[in-house]
């Protein structure tokens, strides 16, 4: 029976997502058309999340070590648990950025709308892709605009524990002296799991947890490494120390 719910209210939540995203299309093609507006089509984004989340019983909960700069520029980290975790980040962080992630979002019909504008899709299984990605990250990054990357490069099998991270985007923060944000998004994976609809899911509280920004002003490509490791620690602690029960 318990598991029954757990299906219908993800059948549910995918109702209200895709009638949601359909009726709001119109708007994000006009808005996508130009750079321009691609800040608009975000903000359109977190509206049609919080609509979402509030139909789908998900309660948002969002804390700041430290207040951002809106007029700073960032690169947001966060552990990848769940397929609720880019409308979790769209939702509950107060700021403008634009996504990486895997290519195969990019595919979806209509919601691919986002990789072939806002966003930038990266084909991890391509080290040309993978190129291409990155050189376009770092145009997005030149031409101002933060960035939001699950470093691990997709979910998690061990979930509540984060894999080892990919470099490319602690590789621009370096260079660009951009600040890396570590975000840490504690209850996603048990609202909905990391095998998606096929296992349900649960409406309930979404914490996430916005740590201070990290300095790269003095760091160079020898300190890639401690960067990474210190970052992935921030993360992970904050989810173990509110996940007691994991």
């Amino acid at each position: 029976m318990r598991l029954a719910l757990r299906y219908i209210w993800a059948v549910y939540f995918f109702i209200w997502f895709l009638l949601l995203f359909i009726l709001l299309y119109p708007f994000f093609v006009l808005l996508l058309r130009d750079k321009k507006n691609y800040k608009h089509a975000h903000k359109l984004r977190a509206i049609w999340g919080r609509i979402i989340m509030f139909f789908s019983g998900l309660l948002p909960r969002t804390a700041y070590e430290e207040p951002l700069n809106r007029k700073e520029q960032y690169i947001f980290v966060s552990n990848h648990f769940s397929y609720l975790d880019i409308l979790s980040l769209n939702v509950q962080i107060n700021a403008y950025f634009r996504f990486l992630a895997k290519k195969e979002l990019g595919d979806i019909p209509l919601f691919g709308i986002f990789f072939r504008t806002v966003d930038i899709a990266v084909n991890r299984k391509s080290v040309r892709d993978s190129v291409t990605a990155y050189q376009l990250a770092e145009k997005a990054i030149l031409s101002g605009d933060s960035l939001g990357i699950f470093p691990e490069g997709g979910i998690a099998k061990q979930v509540p524990q984060m894999v080892k991270f990919k470099s490319g985007a602690f590789r621009l923060a370096i260079e660009h002296n951009v600040k890396i944000v570590p975000v840490s998004m504690i209850d996603n994976w048990k609202r909905l799991p990391q095998g998606g609809f096929l296992s349900g899911g649960t409406p309930g509280k979404m914490r996430v947890y916005v740590h201070k920004p990290i300095d790269t002003n003095n760091l160079n490509q020898d300190d890639l490494n401690t960067l990474m490791s210190d970052t992935r620690e921030i993360i992970q602690k904050q989810i173990d120390s509110l996940n007691f029960d994991a």
